[in-house]
Protein backbone atom coordinates (compact mmCIF):
# COMPACT_ATOMS: atom_id res chain seq x y z
CA UNK A 1 0.00 0.00 0.00
CA UNK A 2 1.10 3.57 -0.55
CA UNK A 3 2.74 5.05 2.55
CA UNK A 4 0.20 7.02 4.55
CA UNK A 5 -0.12 8.59 7.99
CA UNK A 6 -2.56 7.16 10.50
CA UNK A 7 -4.39 10.48 10.44
CA UNK A 8 -4.86 10.28 6.65
CA UNK A 9 -5.88 6.61 6.83
CA UNK A 10 -8.45 7.49 9.46
CA UNK A 11 -9.94 10.14 7.18
CA UNK A 12 -10.07 7.74 4.21
CA UNK A 13 -11.90 5.01 6.10
CA UNK A 14 -14.23 7.42 7.90
CA UNK A 15 -13.02 6.60 11.40
CA UNK A 16 -11.93 8.30 14.60
CA UNK A 17 -8.31 8.03 15.73
CA UNK A 18 -7.84 7.37 19.44
CA UNK A 19 -4.10 7.88 19.66
CA UNK A 20 -1.38 10.46 20.16
CA UNK A 21 0.52 9.35 17.04
CA UNK A 22 -1.47 10.69 14.06
CA UNK A 23 1.71 11.28 12.04
CA UNK A 24 2.89 7.66 12.28
CA UNK A 25 3.40 6.32 8.72
CA UNK A 26 2.05 2.90 7.71
CA UNK A 27 1.85 1.05 4.38
CA UNK A 28 0.63 -2.44 5.16
CA UNK A 29 -2.90 -3.47 6.17
CA UNK A 30 -4.13 -6.78 7.54
CA UNK A 31 -7.81 -7.69 7.48
CA UNK A 32 -8.76 -10.49 9.84
CA UNK A 33 -5.57 -12.55 9.52
CA UNK A 34 -4.07 -12.56 13.03
CA UNK A 35 -1.89 -15.59 12.30
CA UNK A 36 0.20 -13.52 9.87
CA UNK A 37 0.04 -10.21 11.72
CA UNK A 38 3.24 -8.14 11.68
CA UNK A 39 4.32 -5.24 13.86
CA UNK A 40 4.33 -2.59 11.12
CA UNK A 41 0.77 -3.38 10.01
CA UNK A 42 -2.65 -1.89 10.70
CA UNK A 43 -4.95 -4.71 11.79
CA UNK A 44 -8.66 -4.64 10.85
CA UNK A 45 -11.09 -6.51 13.09
CA UNK A 46 -13.27 -9.27 11.61
CA UNK A 47 -16.52 -10.76 12.93
CA UNK A 48 -15.53 -14.18 11.55
CA UNK A 49 -12.93 -14.89 14.25
CA UNK A 50 -13.15 -14.93 18.03
CA UNK A 51 -11.91 -11.65 19.44
CA UNK A 52 -10.82 -13.03 22.82
CA UNK A 53 -9.25 -16.29 21.58
CA UNK A 54 -7.83 -15.37 18.17
CA UNK A 55 -7.55 -11.68 17.43
CA UNK A 56 -6.73 -9.99 20.74
CA UNK A 57 -3.96 -12.48 21.72
CA UNK A 58 -2.23 -11.86 18.36
CA UNK A 59 -2.50 -8.08 18.83
CA UNK A 60 -1.06 -8.33 22.34
CA UNK A 61 1.80 -10.54 21.15
CA UNK A 62 2.75 -8.58 18.00
CA UNK A 63 1.78 -5.01 19.06
CA UNK A 64 0.94 -3.74 15.55
CA UNK A 65 1.06 -0.06 14.56
CA UNK A 66 -2.70 0.28 14.85
CA UNK A 67 -5.96 -1.62 15.05
CA UNK A 68 -9.26 -0.73 13.39
CA UNK A 69 -12.17 -1.69 15.64
CA UNK A 70 -15.94 -1.27 15.54
CA UNK A 71 -17.53 0.61 18.44
CA UNK A 72 -18.82 -2.58 20.07
CA UNK A 73 -15.31 -4.01 20.69
CA UNK A 74 -13.53 -2.93 23.87
CA UNK A 75 -10.08 -1.32 23.68
CA UNK A 76 -9.31 -2.24 27.28
CA UNK A 77 -6.54 -4.73 26.60
CA UNK A 78 -4.99 -3.14 23.50
CA UNK A 79 -1.22 -2.79 24.12
CA UNK A 80 0.30 0.61 24.78
CA UNK A 81 1.83 1.99 21.61
CA UNK A 82 -0.80 0.43 19.35
CA UNK A 83 -3.09 3.13 18.00
CA UNK A 84 -6.85 2.54 17.79
CA UNK A 85 -9.10 3.71 14.98
CA UNK A 86 -12.81 3.48 15.71
CA UNK A 87 -15.22 2.75 12.83
CA UNK A 88 -18.80 1.58 12.42
CA UNK A 89 -17.86 -1.40 10.23
CA UNK A 90 -14.26 -2.66 9.95
CA UNK A 91 -14.87 -4.56 6.70
CA UNK A 92 -16.36 -1.52 4.96
CA UNK A 93 -13.45 0.54 6.29
CA UNK A 94 -11.04 -1.95 4.74
CA UNK A 95 -12.87 -1.65 1.42
CA UNK A 96 -12.49 2.14 1.54
CA UNK A 97 -8.75 1.75 2.07
CA UNK A 98 -8.53 -0.69 -0.83
CA UNK A 99 -10.40 1.60 -3.21
CA UNK A 100 -8.23 4.56 -2.21
CA UNK A 101 -5.05 2.58 -2.86
CA UNK A 102 -6.42 1.32 -6.19
CA UNK A 103 -6.79 4.93 -7.32
CA UNK A 104 -3.14 5.56 -6.46
CA UNK A 105 -1.95 2.63 -8.58
CA UNK A 106 -4.34 1.95 -11.51
CA UNK A 107 -2.37 -1.02 -12.84
CA UNK A 108 -3.18 -3.19 -15.86
CA UNK A 109 -5.69 -5.93 -15.04
CA UNK A 110 -6.24 -9.47 -16.28
CA UNK A 111 -9.37 -11.29 -15.11
CA UNK A 112 -9.77 -15.07 -15.45
CA UNK A 113 -12.93 -17.03 -14.71
CA UNK A 114 -14.46 -20.37 -15.68
CA UNK A 115 -16.10 -23.42 -14.18
CA UNK A 116 -12.82 -25.35 -14.25
CA UNK A 117 -9.20 -24.48 -14.88
CA UNK A 118 -9.22 -20.85 -13.77
CA UNK A 119 -6.69 -21.36 -10.95
CA UNK A 120 -4.33 -23.32 -13.17
CA UNK A 121 -4.67 -20.82 -16.02
CA UNK A 122 -3.98 -17.95 -13.62
CA UNK A 123 -0.81 -19.64 -12.38
CA UNK A 124 0.29 -20.34 -15.96
CA UNK A 125 -0.17 -16.68 -16.89
CA UNK A 126 1.80 -15.63 -13.81
CA UNK A 127 4.59 -18.09 -14.64
CA UNK A 128 4.98 -16.47 -18.06
CA UNK A 129 4.59 -12.81 -17.14
CA UNK A 130 6.83 -12.96 -14.05
CA UNK A 131 9.92 -12.34 -16.19
CA UNK A 132 9.04 -8.72 -16.99
CA UNK A 133 6.00 -7.80 -14.92
CA UNK A 134 5.70 -7.26 -11.19
CA UNK A 135 2.26 -8.33 -10.08
CA UNK A 136 -0.26 -8.81 -7.33
CA UNK A 137 -2.28 -11.96 -7.98
CA UNK A 138 -5.00 -14.07 -6.44
CA UNK A 139 -3.88 -16.35 -3.62
CA UNK A 140 -5.36 -19.82 -3.21
CA UNK A 141 -9.13 -19.89 -3.58
CA UNK A 142 -9.62 -16.34 -2.23
CA UNK A 143 -11.18 -15.31 -5.51
CA UNK A 144 -14.59 -13.76 -4.84
CA UNK A 145 -15.70 -10.14 -4.46
CA UNK A 146 -15.26 -10.14 -0.69
CA UNK A 147 -11.52 -10.78 -1.05
CA UNK A 148 -10.88 -8.12 -3.71
CA UNK A 149 -9.83 -5.33 -1.28
CA UNK A 150 -7.08 -7.56 0.12
CA UNK A 151 -5.43 -7.39 -3.32
CA UNK A 152 -6.11 -3.72 -3.87
CA UNK A 153 -4.32 -2.75 -0.63
CA UNK A 154 -1.24 -4.75 -1.63
CA UNK A 155 -0.58 -2.69 -4.75
CA UNK A 156 2.58 -0.58 -4.68
CA UNK A 157 4.40 1.60 -7.20
CA UNK A 158 6.52 -1.37 -8.32
CA UNK A 159 3.49 -3.32 -9.51
CA UNK A 160 2.31 -3.05 -13.10
CA UNK A 161 -0.18 -5.94 -13.15
CA UNK A 162 -3.16 -7.08 -11.12
CA UNK A 163 -3.84 -10.71 -12.05
CA UNK A 164 -7.19 -11.86 -10.72
CA UNK A 165 -8.83 -15.24 -10.73
CA UNK A 166 -12.51 -14.33 -10.52
CA UNK A 167 -14.66 -16.94 -8.85
CA UNK A 168 -18.31 -16.83 -7.88
CA UNK A 169 -20.93 -18.66 -5.87
CA UNK A 170 -23.74 -16.31 -6.82
CA UNK A 171 -24.81 -13.99 -9.59
CA UNK A 172 -23.26 -10.51 -9.69
CA UNK A 173 -20.04 -11.60 -7.96
CA UNK A 174 -17.90 -11.36 -11.11
CA UNK A 175 -19.84 -8.28 -12.20
CA UNK A 176 -19.02 -6.43 -8.99
CA UNK A 177 -15.32 -7.32 -9.28
CA UNK A 178 -15.21 -6.05 -12.85
CA UNK A 179 -16.99 -2.82 -11.91
CA UNK A 180 -14.10 -2.03 -9.59
CA UNK A 181 -11.05 -3.08 -11.63
CA UNK A 182 -12.32 -3.12 -15.28
CA UNK A 183 -10.05 -5.86 -16.76
CA UNK A 184 -8.35 -5.04 -20.05
CA UNK A 185 -8.08 -8.78 -20.76
CA UNK A 186 -10.75 -11.26 -19.74
CA UNK A 187 -10.84 -15.06 -20.01
CA UNK A 188 -13.63 -17.60 -19.67
CA UNK A 189 -11.91 -20.99 -19.60
CA UNK A 190 -15.20 -22.90 -19.95
CA UNK A 191 -18.78 -23.00 -18.69
CA UNK A 192 -19.55 -26.15 -16.71
CA UNK A 193 -21.57 -27.53 -13.84
CA UNK A 194 -19.68 -26.03 -10.88
CA UNK A 195 -22.03 -24.25 -8.41
CA UNK A 196 -25.14 -25.17 -10.39
CA UNK A 197 -26.71 -26.18 -7.07
CA UNK A 198 -26.47 -22.66 -5.65
CA UNK A 199 -27.48 -20.94 -8.90
CA UNK A 200 -30.30 -23.28 -9.90
CA UNK A 201 -29.51 -24.44 -13.43
CA UNK A 202 -26.90 -24.37 -16.17
CA UNK A 203 -28.43 -21.33 -17.84
CA UNK A 204 -27.69 -19.39 -14.67
CA UNK A 205 -24.06 -20.54 -14.84
CA UNK A 206 -23.90 -19.10 -18.35
CA UNK A 207 -25.41 -15.88 -17.04
CA UNK A 208 -22.81 -15.68 -14.27
CA UNK A 209 -19.91 -16.12 -16.72
CA UNK A 210 -21.52 -13.54 -19.00
CA UNK A 211 -20.57 -11.02 -16.34
CA UNK A 212 -16.92 -11.31 -17.42
CA UNK A 213 -17.80 -10.50 -21.02
CA UNK A 214 -19.84 -7.51 -19.94
CA UNK A 215 -17.12 -6.45 -17.50
CA UNK A 216 -14.07 -6.23 -19.77
CA UNK A 217 -13.33 -2.58 -20.43
CA UNK A 218 -14.18 -1.06 -23.81
CA UNK A 219 -11.41 -1.78 -26.28
CA UNK A 220 -10.16 -4.70 -24.20
CA UNK A 221 -9.61 -8.31 -25.27
CA UNK A 222 -11.72 -11.35 -24.46
CA UNK A 223 -10.62 -14.99 -24.78
CA UNK A 224 -13.20 -17.79 -25.09
CA UNK A 225 -12.93 -21.56 -25.51
CA UNK A 226 -13.83 -22.45 -29.12
CA UNK A 227 -14.45 -26.11 -28.23
CA UNK A 228 -16.70 -25.58 -25.20
CA UNK A 229 -20.37 -26.00 -26.11
CA UNK A 230 -21.76 -23.91 -23.28
CA UNK A 231 -19.33 -21.06 -23.98
CA UNK A 232 -21.13 -20.65 -27.29
CA UNK A 233 -24.19 -19.58 -25.32
CA UNK A 234 -22.33 -16.51 -24.08
CA UNK A 235 -23.56 -13.34 -25.77
CA UNK A 236 -20.73 -11.39 -27.38
CA UNK A 237 -22.88 -9.21 -29.65
CA UNK A 238 -22.49 -6.18 -27.45
CA UNK A 239 -18.80 -6.71 -26.69
CA UNK A 240 -16.75 -3.68 -27.74
CA UNK A 241 -13.24 -5.01 -28.06
CA UNK A 242 -11.17 -7.82 -29.56
CA UNK A 243 -12.69 -11.30 -29.36
CA UNK A 244 -10.20 -14.16 -29.57
CA UNK A 245 -10.57 -17.91 -29.17
CA UNK A 246 -8.44 -20.87 -28.12
CA UNK A 247 -9.04 -24.54 -28.80
CA UNK A 248 -8.00 -27.86 -30.26
CA UNK A 249 -10.84 -29.34 -32.30
CA UNK A 250 -12.44 -26.24 -33.81
CA UNK A 251 -10.97 -23.30 -35.64
CA UNK A 252 -9.41 -20.88 -33.14
CA UNK A 253 -6.97 -17.99 -32.92
CA UNK A 254 -4.77 -19.97 -30.53
CA UNK A 255 -4.94 -23.62 -31.52
CA UNK A 256 -2.97 -26.69 -30.44
CA UNK A 257 -2.10 -29.74 -32.50
CA UNK A 258 0.25 -32.72 -32.32
CA UNK A 259 -0.67 -33.18 -28.65
CA UNK A 260 1.26 -35.95 -26.90
CA UNK A 261 1.54 -37.47 -23.45
CA UNK A 262 5.22 -37.58 -22.52
CA UNK A 263 7.08 -38.96 -19.54
CA UNK A 264 6.76 -35.73 -17.55
CA UNK A 265 3.78 -33.89 -19.01
CA UNK A 266 2.16 -32.76 -22.24
CA UNK A 267 3.86 -31.64 -25.46
CA UNK A 268 2.03 -29.83 -28.24
CA UNK A 269 2.44 -27.32 -31.03
CA UNK A 270 0.77 -23.92 -31.32
CA UNK A 271 0.58 -21.71 -34.39
CA UNK A 272 1.50 -18.10 -33.64
CA UNK A 273 1.87 -15.46 -36.34
CA UNK A 274 1.72 -18.10 -39.07
CA UNK A 275 4.38 -20.43 -37.68
CA UNK A 276 4.12 -23.53 -35.46
CA UNK A 277 6.08 -23.57 -32.20
CA UNK A 278 6.58 -26.39 -29.67
CA UNK A 279 5.35 -26.10 -26.08
CA UNK A 280 5.61 -28.31 -23.02
CA UNK A 281 3.72 -28.25 -19.73
CA UNK A 282 4.85 -30.36 -16.74
CA UNK A 283 1.28 -31.50 -15.98
CA UNK A 284 -0.94 -34.08 -17.65
CA UNK A 285 -4.27 -33.88 -19.40
CA UNK A 286 -5.94 -32.37 -22.45
CA UNK A 287 -7.78 -30.04 -20.06
CA UNK A 288 -4.41 -28.59 -19.05
CA UNK A 289 -3.54 -28.04 -22.71
CA UNK A 290 -6.67 -25.88 -22.93
CA UNK A 291 -5.50 -23.97 -19.86
CA UNK A 292 -2.10 -23.46 -21.47
CA UNK A 293 -3.69 -22.22 -24.70
CA UNK A 294 -5.64 -19.61 -22.76
CA UNK A 295 -2.43 -18.55 -21.01
CA UNK A 296 -0.56 -18.36 -24.31
CA UNK A 297 -3.30 -16.21 -25.81
CA UNK A 298 -3.41 -13.83 -22.86
CA UNK A 299 0.33 -13.40 -22.51
CA UNK A 300 0.89 -13.06 -26.26
CA UNK A 301 -1.69 -10.27 -26.24
CA UNK A 302 0.03 -8.76 -23.22
CA UNK A 303 3.37 -8.63 -25.02
CA UNK A 304 5.28 -11.67 -23.78
CA UNK A 305 7.90 -13.13 -26.11
CA UNK A 306 7.78 -16.67 -27.49
CA UNK A 307 10.72 -17.62 -25.28
CA UNK A 308 8.97 -16.27 -22.17
CA UNK A 309 5.83 -18.24 -23.00
CA UNK A 310 7.73 -21.46 -23.62
CA UNK A 311 9.92 -21.14 -20.53
CA UNK A 312 7.08 -19.96 -18.31
CA UNK A 313 4.88 -22.92 -19.18
CA UNK A 314 7.73 -25.44 -19.01
CA UNK A 315 8.56 -24.31 -15.45
CA UNK A 316 4.98 -23.78 -14.32
CA UNK A 317 4.00 -25.34 -11.00
CA UNK A 318 0.42 -26.46 -10.60
CA UNK A 319 -1.57 -25.22 -7.60
CA UNK A 320 -1.71 -27.64 -4.69
CA UNK A 321 -4.16 -30.52 -4.97
CA UNK A 322 -4.62 -30.01 -8.71
CA UNK A 323 -3.19 -33.09 -10.44
CA UNK A 324 -0.38 -33.16 -7.88
CA UNK A 325 1.83 -36.23 -8.36
CA UNK A 326 3.22 -37.80 -5.19
CA UNK A 327 5.46 -40.87 -5.11
CA UNK A 328 4.68 -42.78 -1.91
CA UNK A 329 7.28 -44.80 -0.02
CA UNK A 330 5.36 -47.96 -0.86
CA UNK A 331 5.92 -47.42 -4.59
CA UNK A 332 2.41 -46.26 -5.44
CA UNK A 333 1.97 -43.09 -7.47
CA UNK A 334 -0.68 -40.90 -5.82
CA UNK A 335 -2.43 -38.23 -7.88
CA UNK A 336 -3.85 -35.63 -5.53
CA UNK A 337 -6.58 -33.83 -7.47
CA UNK A 338 -8.73 -33.39 -4.39
CA UNK A 339 -9.09 -29.61 -4.29
CA UNK A 340 -12.67 -29.69 -5.56
CA UNK A 341 -14.82 -31.56 -8.05
CA UNK A 342 -17.43 -31.26 -10.76
CA UNK A 343 -18.29 -33.80 -13.48
CA UNK A 344 -16.18 -32.22 -16.24
CA UNK A 345 -13.09 -31.92 -14.05
CA UNK A 346 -13.49 -35.43 -12.65
CA UNK A 347 -13.84 -36.92 -16.14
CA UNK A 348 -10.73 -35.04 -17.27
CA UNK A 349 -8.74 -36.41 -14.33
CA UNK A 350 -9.91 -39.97 -14.99
CA UNK A 351 -8.76 -39.61 -18.58
CA UNK A 352 -5.30 -38.66 -17.32
CA UNK A 353 -5.26 -41.70 -15.01
CA UNK A 354 -6.07 -44.01 -17.91
CA UNK A 355 -3.48 -42.43 -20.20
CA UNK A 356 -0.55 -42.65 -17.80
CA UNK A 357 -1.26 -46.15 -16.48
CA UNK A 358 -1.17 -48.45 -19.52
CA UNK A 359 0.96 -51.06 -17.74
CA UNK A 360 0.16 -50.34 -14.07
CA UNK A 361 -3.03 -50.89 -12.04
CA UNK A 362 -5.24 -47.79 -12.30
CA UNK A 363 -7.22 -47.05 -9.13
CA UNK A 364 -9.78 -44.24 -8.92
CA UNK A 365 -10.78 -42.95 -5.47
CA UNK A 366 -13.84 -40.77 -6.04
CA UNK A 367 -16.21 -39.02 -3.68
CA UNK A 368 -19.24 -36.80 -3.59
CA UNK A 369 -19.46 -33.86 -6.00
CA UNK A 370 -21.39 -31.16 -4.15
CA UNK A 371 -23.29 -28.03 -5.21
CA UNK A 372 -24.81 -29.75 -8.25
CA UNK A 373 -28.45 -29.34 -7.25
CA UNK A 374 -30.89 -31.24 -9.46
CA UNK A 375 -27.97 -32.59 -11.52
CA UNK A 376 -26.53 -34.51 -8.55
CA UNK A 377 -27.86 -37.98 -9.39
CA UNK A 378 -27.28 -37.80 -13.15
CA UNK A 379 -23.79 -36.33 -12.73
CA UNK A 380 -22.65 -39.11 -10.42
CA UNK A 381 -24.21 -41.74 -12.68
CA UNK A 382 -22.32 -40.21 -15.62
CA UNK A 383 -19.01 -40.51 -13.78
CA UNK A 384 -19.68 -44.15 -12.89
CA UNK A 385 -20.46 -44.92 -16.52
CA UNK A 386 -17.30 -43.09 -17.61
CA UNK A 387 -15.16 -45.11 -15.19
CA UNK A 388 -16.55 -48.31 -16.70
CA UNK A 389 -16.05 -47.12 -20.27
CA UNK A 390 -12.43 -46.12 -19.63
CA UNK A 391 -11.64 -49.56 -18.21
CA UNK A 392 -10.27 -48.31 -14.87
CA UNK A 393 -8.99 -51.34 -12.94
CA UNK A 394 -10.42 -50.51 -9.53
CA UNK A 395 -12.98 -48.00 -8.25
CA UNK A 396 -13.12 -46.91 -4.62
CA UNK A 397 -15.82 -44.44 -3.57
CA UNK A 398 -16.57 -42.50 -0.43
CA UNK A 399 -19.71 -40.67 0.61
CA UNK A 400 -23.41 -40.91 -0.05
CA UNK A 401 -23.18 -39.84 -3.69
CA UNK A 402 -20.05 -41.90 -4.17
CA UNK A 403 -22.33 -44.95 -3.91
CA UNK A 404 -24.19 -43.67 -6.98
CA UNK A 405 -20.88 -43.61 -8.89
CA UNK A 406 -20.15 -47.19 -7.80
CA UNK A 407 -23.60 -48.50 -8.71
CA UNK A 408 -23.46 -46.83 -12.11
CA UNK A 409 -20.02 -48.29 -12.85
CA UNK A 410 -21.29 -51.80 -12.14
CA UNK A 411 -24.49 -51.20 -14.10
CA UNK A 412 -22.38 -50.16 -17.09
CA UNK A 413 -20.20 -53.25 -17.12
CA UNK A 414 -17.49 -52.86 -14.46
CA UNK A 415 -16.83 -56.06 -12.49
CA UNK A 416 -18.39 -55.58 -9.04
CA UNK A 417 -15.41 -57.38 -7.52
CA UNK A 418 -13.36 -54.30 -8.42
CA UNK A 419 -15.80 -51.73 -7.02
CA UNK A 420 -15.77 -50.70 -3.35
CA UNK A 421 -17.76 -48.10 -1.41
CA UNK A 422 -16.84 -46.74 2.02
CA UNK A 423 -18.21 -44.24 4.51
CA UNK A 424 -14.97 -43.00 6.11
CA UNK A 425 -11.49 -41.89 5.09
CA UNK A 426 -9.94 -44.49 7.41
CA UNK A 427 -11.62 -47.25 5.44
CA UNK A 428 -10.29 -45.81 2.18
CA UNK A 429 -6.75 -45.60 3.59
CA UNK A 430 -6.87 -49.23 4.71
CA UNK A 431 -8.16 -50.34 1.32
CA UNK A 432 -5.55 -48.47 -0.74
CA UNK A 433 -2.81 -49.85 1.51
CA UNK A 434 -3.82 -53.31 0.27
CA UNK A 435 -3.69 -52.45 -3.45
CA UNK A 436 -0.70 -53.51 -5.59
CA UNK A 437 2.34 -51.41 -4.72
CA UNK A 438 2.84 -50.34 -8.32
CA UNK A 439 -0.68 -48.89 -8.53
CA UNK A 440 -1.45 -45.38 -9.77
CA UNK A 441 -4.15 -43.96 -7.49
CA UNK A 442 -6.23 -40.93 -8.46
CA UNK A 443 -8.13 -38.92 -5.81
CA UNK A 444 -11.01 -36.57 -6.61
CA UNK A 445 -13.99 -35.22 -4.61
CA UNK A 446 -15.44 -31.95 -3.37
CA UNK A 447 -13.59 -30.05 -0.64
CA UNK A 448 -15.91 -31.16 2.14
CA UNK A 449 -14.65 -34.77 1.87
CA UNK A 450 -11.00 -33.73 2.35
CA UNK A 451 -9.51 -36.60 0.39
CA UNK A 452 -6.09 -34.95 0.71
CA UNK A 453 -6.02 -36.36 4.25
CA UNK A 454 -6.10 -39.84 2.73
CA UNK A 455 -3.21 -38.89 0.44
CA UNK A 456 -1.19 -37.55 3.37
CA UNK A 457 -1.57 -40.79 5.28
CA UNK A 458 -0.58 -42.87 2.25
CA UNK A 459 2.54 -40.88 1.39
Amino acid sequence: MKAITLNKLTQIIGGKLISNSPSKVVQSLNFGNPRNLERHQVYFYTRKLSWDNKQLPAIQRVRPAAVVLPDVVSTRYIPAGTAVIRVKDAYQAFWKAGLWNWKQYPTRVIGITGSAGKSTTTEMVASILKYRWSMVKTQGNLNTFSFLPSYLVRLQSKHNLLLLEMGMKSLNNIRKQCQVVHPEIGVVTNVGEAHVGSLGNLDMIVQAKQEMIDGVRQGGTLFLNADDKRSRKLNVNGFKGKLKTFGIDNKADIRANNIRYTRNGMSFNVVLNGAAYPFFIPVYGIHNVYNALAAIGVTHEFGATLQEMQKGLATFRAPKMRMQFIHSRSGRLLINDAWNANPSAMAAGLQVLKNIAPHRPAVAVLGDMLELGHLTKSAHEYIGKYVAQLGIDRLVTIGKNGKIIAASAVKNGMDNRNVFSYATRDQVVNHIARTPKNSIVYFKASRKLRLEKVVQRLK
